[in-house]
């Protein structure tokens, strides 16, 4: 086994309480083909800190079978949504409950989830709550009950576009409700997470909110030419001024982000790398957001990459192409435990 199978990780998005919702046990100990992610696999990888997300998407019951979405994480309106959304941050609670994960919050202390005198476990991998799209939020105020629940990062949309923002699919600027939005997230210190945000929305948001920002699964639009969504991923003008910005970017695991054709491999995810690292003179803003299981199969991703066992063989990657110990570690945990014990004190 090589040293840096010891490596420690810091997963910048993954979509836990969807697989639960998608019918996945994650506390199961043998492992369904083609799923990547489960607790086990998880400990297996050494998968010690992550943003763990609430996903929840509009139903699609008409098309081609890959493109419908049906299911417990789906709504027709925003009221379904917010229900879903719900039900996603209620199991994260019974997880904690149960010390699967430790939900982190900030130094105010823990949220309503937490037994009363709880502690983690030494084992137990610690999870900031990500609201990945923020259409189950009826209006600002229901901000406040996701807070109460653990949630500490925040998403404005997914792909769609919603009341509060235009999406990377969708285009559209951030709504004067979004406005209203990234300004009751400041006054709970929580952190952006620029993804899935129309180009337009992106620059929206650097000029009016005020809290860290982060990009917790996007890759490099110019190694990426032809995409049907170019704006789901990040330009180098975006990549540069996150950097400024002091925020971090979670390199993005599915193949068909890392490549334009054919099945993406490790070294497409050190391409990625080197590239945010030339066009910003820096180390410090690139970690990993695997989005491993995020509406896709193991077998989407990297050739060699199979579950959060392999996160090391990227470590090795680098170490080939000659980064540094210090690099790789800061990639592997150290520039996301940075990041986020400055915006999360407590942390």
């Amino acid at each position: 086994m090589p040293a840096s199978a010891k490596l420690t990780w810091f997963d910048a998005h993954l979509d836990l309480a969807y697989l639960a919702a998608s019918g996945n046990d994650l506390t199961a100990t043998s492992i369904p083909a083609n799923q990547a992610i489960t607790f086990s696999t998880l400990a297996q990888g050494n998968v010690r800190r992550m943003l763990a997300t609430i996903f929840v998407q509009r139903q699609i019951t008409s098309g081609p079978p890959e493109q419908q979405a049906t299911g417990p994480w789906c709504f027709d309106t925003i009221q379904d949504a917010y229900q879903c959304s719900l039900m996603q941050l209620q199991q994260y609670g019974r997880w904690h409950t149960a010390n699967n994960l430790h939900i982190v919050s900030q130094a105010a202390g823990p949220p309503q989830a937490t037994p009363r005198g709880a502690h983690p476990a030494t084992n137990t991998p610690q999870a900031i709550i990500l609201l990945e799209g923020a259409t189950g939020l009826r209006d600002v105020r229901d901000l406040d009950l996701f807070y109460q629940g653990g949630v500490r990062v925040l998403a404005l949309t997914w792909v769609d576009g919603n009341q509060w923002s235009g999406g990377d699919q969708s285009g559209g600027d951030i709504t004067p409700a979004g406005l209203q939005l990234l300004a009751k997230a400041d006054s709970l210190n929580m952190v952006h997470d620029v993804s899935h945000l129309s180009e337009r929305a992106f620059w929206t948001l650097l000029d009016h909110a005020q809290r860290p920002k982060i990009a917790s699964h996007s890759n490099c639009r110019s190694l990426l030419p032809g995409k049907q969504h170019p704006e789901r991923h990040l330009s180098d003008r975006q990549i540069a001024a996150l950097a400024t910005a002091r925020g971090v970017i979670g390199i993005n695991l599915f193949g068909k982000f890392l490549c334009s054709n054919g099945r993406a491999t490790i070294q497409h995810v050190v391409d990625h790398i080197g590239h945010i690292t030339n066009v910003t003179g820096r180390g410090d803003c690139i970690g990993l957001g695997s989005d491993m299981d995020g509406g896709f199969t193991s077998s989407e991703l990297p050739q060699g990459i199979a579950s959060p066992a392999d996160l090391y063989k990227i470590a090795d990657a680098l170490a080939a192409a000659n980064y540094s110990d210090a690099f790789i570690h800061g990639f592997a945990h150290k520039n996301w435990d940075r990041f986020f014990a400055a915006a999360l004190p407590g942390f």
